[in-house]
């Protein structure tokens, strides 16, 4: 059996989102004038947390599932 078959459409339309709300952060953080000075380690922080999530989406299916 392989990894998509036990992932459900609900739970594939949650990833989708996900990506779609970093890479939203990582594209537009740098044209708000106040975040500025910041961009770079916001978007440090905002690829460390997807990267974070899709590690953990990927170990909660191959162990739990």
């Amino acid at each position: 059996m392989g990894f998509l078959e036990v992932v459900t459409p609900a739970e594939m339309t949650a990833g989708h989102a996900l990506g779609l709300a970093t890479m939203v952060v990582l594209i537009f953080v740098g044209h708000i004038p106040p975040l500025r000075p910041y961009a770079t380690r916001i978007r440090r922080v905002a690829a460390g947390c997807y990267l974070a999530g899709v590690a953990g989406f990927v170990l909660y299916f191959a162990m739990f599932r």
